[in-house]
């Protein structure tokens, strides 16, 4: 029996590929098609892509291109497909390269390397063994090719310039594109082949490739030494493998390199670089800046010790940030942005507590970290507190125990001073509530012992951010506001303790604002020193210069309200009654005599009408008014109140009295009730415990305030109710840490600080007129008496038990009050 041969694809394809050696092409392409309608249910594809190759060699290349596009949108994604047709439009490259057509070529190639893009790396052996064509290497033959045209028509390094890393768009394909270029490039023979791997790190760095980056780097160095441009590369690979050490080395020889450079184009670069040493100094410098409105000592809460300044600043310089910004500023500083780190650093958090027994002081917490401090109540609250502010992503914590050193007077005088700023700076303060425990109700803050001490007035008043912890260290009330202090819980909590409104409370400011409410603020507080009453209020009224000296008892007091008095002019602040202290007779003894409703000496207001009834019904011939306005320029050329060490200098209209003589006695039989006639106030009753039957020399002053003078600008003057102080010196620069978003605070209406006036036009006239008749009404006065030594007319105020008011007899002429206008020297 016969054997017989069956017919096979394979035998098909070998007997197409003969007739297209004997150049029968029509022949070939019939052997193929009898193949496709013989096998096409398990080799059409296959049988299709011999075709359109027979077709390519037999010379119809864009027919056989073509044929293979159709392929390649009926069959999807077939590998194959995509790269026969990429190795056809490679040889059909070449031969357009041959023939002249370099622009025909390099579209042509650009195809071809676009369609390697499908390629998923399938063997093509068969493909390879029938049609003879070489598909190994296929990618990097195109491109060499393609650089090949490029060269030819002087593109291909003006491609490459334009496709530096600088210049590239952020998107991942066009940087792998943009490496393919650099590493085609690097297979042709170039004469600087450093140029090219400089260019191919910064693309490998723009795709996030920082390894390749630093490989290409080190060989473009390794070329070249002297050039810097291998460096600046380097420094950046490292930067973004974050060696930022290494990285800030690099850019160094850079720079170096640049300066030693003959060339003077790459010397022209120079001033495009920042050296790290200048970048160094700035942070130096903002890290200084910002350590200077800190506290001089705080607790880093990761490591539990104390750190003064060089301490906290030497702590951030051991930051990776701090390498990093070194590392990151080449070309330009960004002062906004190392600001932005280092204040973050460097949030601190407050502690605000009633001192108990056993606190930890400064001598015993330097030696040793917080957390190893043996266990007691007042260990456990300092331990408590700083572990909670480490697990709220904050570096520091202070507390007034152990972060002040109280032997050291300067160290002392600056926390008193600043304390009240520190409190403002700070980034949250915790109060600690001991006495309350978790299950406390509402209102117990406002009964807690906290809420009685002298200094936590200071703290609540400063600080923008508050927690508050019961003494088992969880929220008041549950809390979970980022602010408590905005909680409507504590809003009115501290209302009823302070029994001042929420709006007033939560808008006082430091200075010489609000000096009145602040005193009567501070006169329910207690403290366990005396010279805290006074000391405690420094940062509230802003005042410096008064050096801590304890065991002096009420002098403090009598120095801080000296110098609120001489920087504001506000007379109120004299007006109280009870006992004057040692440092000056017209300040008391203690803060306590400014509870209650505020005083004050200055005439009571007269409503527009009634002013105007006034000064139509007075005199208008010409030498009353002359006086008139003699009495107002006299009195507009006093001063204010001021003092000078503890002597006040009190300008005022000043009347001397005949003796007092008692006329009956208090309850308590302290105090004495006394009476005089007196021919400028007629009948005057005084309570005070002095014996003023005894003094011979007696006077009653009005305190001046020129607000009395209506002064406004040449043609306006402010209608007010009452007297503004003037300006502390320092406001502005105060009002500039007060946050934009805060509230304007209304002031109450109280003499010292009424509402906002009113502006009128008025002349010095009808001023004068005004002025009459202010003085004509009742008018609070203070009692002094003359105490002359050494030839000089000195005085004491003569303090008495309620406030006493007087008003002039209507036989009391101008030129009286202007004969007795004087400024006393009051001891």
């Amino acid at each position: 029996m016969a054997t017989q041969i069956q017919p096979s694809v394979i035998g098909y394809i070998a007997k197409s590929i003969a007739h297209v050696g004997k150049e029968e092409k029509e022949k070939a392409y019939e052997a193929c098609d009898v193949a496709f309608e013989r096998f096409h249910s398990s080799h059409g594809t296959f049988i299709l892509l011999i075709k359109a190759i027979i077709m390519f060699i037999a010379g119809e290349q864009r027919d056989a291109i073509s044929h293979v596009g159709d392929l390649i949108a009926t069959v999807h994604l077939n590998s194959t497909c995509y790269v026969v047709q990429a190795y056809m439009y490679l040889l059909l490259g070449n031969s357009q390269m041959e023939a002249g057509d370099f622009k025909g070529s390099i579209q042509s190639l650009e195809y071809a390397r676009a369609q390697m893009q499908h390629h998923t790396s399938e063997p093509l052996f068969v493909l390879s063994l029938i049609s003879g064509w070489k598909f190994d290497n296929l990618d990097i033959t195109i491109r060499q090719r393609l650089c090949d045209a490029l060269c030819a028509v002087g593109d291909l390094m003006q491609r490459l310039k334009l496709e530096h890393p600088r210049n590239t768009v952020a998107d991942a394909q066009q940087y792998d594109e943009t490496i393919s270029h650099y590493t085609t490039a690097l297979f042709l023979n170039l004469p600087s082949p450093q140029d090219i791997l400089v260019k191919r790190s910064g693309a490998f760095l723009a795709a996030g490739s920082w390894k390749q980056a630093l490989d290409d780097a080190n060989q473009a160095i390794t070329l070249d030494p002297s050039s810097p441009w291998g460096y600046e590369v380097k420094h950046a690979a490292l930067h973004k493998a974050r060696d930022y050490d290494n990285a800030v080395d690099a850019f160094k020889v850079m720079l170096s390199k640049i300066e030693q450079s003959p060339d003077p184009d790459v010397q022209q670069h120079s001033g495009r670089y920042t050296s790290p040493s200048s970048t160094q100094e700035t942070i130096r410098d903002i890290v200084q800046q910002t350590i200077r409105h800190m506290p001089r000592v705080l607790i880093n809460t990761t490591t539990g010790r104390l750190y003064n300044r060089t301490d906290q600043a030497s702590a951030f310089e051991a930051l990776p940030i701090f390498k990093e910004l070194v590392s990151a500023m080449t070309t330009h500083i960004s002062r906004s942005r190392i600001k932005s780190e280092v204040r973050q650093f460097f949030r601190y958090v407050m502690l605000s507590h009633k001192w108990e027994k056993n606190e930890p002081l400064f001598q015993k917490v330097v030696r040793m970290a917080v957390y190893d401090l043996d266990q007691s109540p007042t260990h456990d609250k300092l331990q408590m507190f700083c572990k909670i502010v480490r697990d709220a992503g904050f570096n520091w914590a202070w507390s007034d125990t152990c972060c002040i050193n109280k032997s050291d007077p300067s160290q002392l005088q600056e926390a008193l001073f600043a304390m009240f700023k520190w409190y403002q700076g700070s980034a949250l303060m915790i109060v600690f509530l001991r006495g309350i425990c978790s299950s406390s109700q509402r209102g117990a803050l406002a009964r807690c012992i906290w809420n009685t001490r002298g200094w936590t007035l200071q703290e609540y008043i400063a600080s923008k951010v508050i927690h508050f912890y019961t003494e088992d260290w969880t929220p008041y009330l549950d809390l979970e506001l980022p602010n408590h202090k905005e909680s409507p819980e504590i809003i009115w909590e501290m209302e009823q303790a302070t029994q001042v409104p929420a709006q007033q409370l939560m808008a006082l400011r430091p200075g010489f604002s609000s000096i009145r409410q602040k005193l009567q603020l501070a006169s329910t507080r207690q403290t366990t020193e005396v010279e805290d009453a006074a000391y405690s209020l420094l940062g509230i009224f802003s005042v410096t210069g008064i050096s801590p000296v304890y065991g002096q008892d009420e002098h403090p007091l009598g120095h801080l309200l000296a110098r609120v008095l001489t920087g504001s002019g506000d007379v109120s602040i004299l007006a109280w009654t009870g006992e004057s202290g040692r440092f000056n007779s017209c300040l008391p003894v203690h803060i306590t005599v400014f509870n209650g409703p505020a005083k004050s000496h200055l005439p009571s207001p007269i409503p527009d009408a009634e002013m105007e009834r006034i000064i139509t019904a007075s005199p208008s011939s010409s030498s009353d008014l002359d006086v008139a306005l003699r009495l107002y320029d006299h009195l507009s050329g006093l001063h204010t109140p001021w003092f000078a060490g503890n002597r006040m200098k009190l300008p005022g209209i000043v009347f001397q009295i005949p003796p007092f003589q008692p006329i009956r006695q208090t309850r308590s039989g302290r105090i004495q009730v006394y009476c005089a006639d007196t021919v400028a106030f007629g009948m005057v009753e005084i309570k005070t415990s002095h014996k003023l039957s005894r003094m011979e020399s007696l006077y009653l002053v009005c305190p001046w305030l020129d607000t009395l003078l209506e002064r406004g600008d040449k043609s306006s003057v402010t209608m007010e109710e009452d007297i503004v102080p003037p300006r502390s010196p320092n406001t502005e620069e105060e009002e500039e840490e007060i946050d934009d978003d805060s509230s304007p605070f209304a002031e109450p209406e109280l003499p010292s600080q009424p509402a906002r006036a009113r502006t009128i036009s008025m002349d010095r006239e009808t001023r004068a007129r005004r002025l009459v008749a202010h003085l004509r009404q009742p008018f609070g006065a203070l009692l002094v008496t003359l105490v002359s030594a050494g030839g000089r007319a000195d005085y004491k105020r003569v303090a008495a038990d309620s406030l006493i008011t007087v008003q002039f007899q209507e036989n009391v002429s101008l030129v009286d009050i202007l004969d007795n206008v004087r400024t006393l020297d009051v001891l």
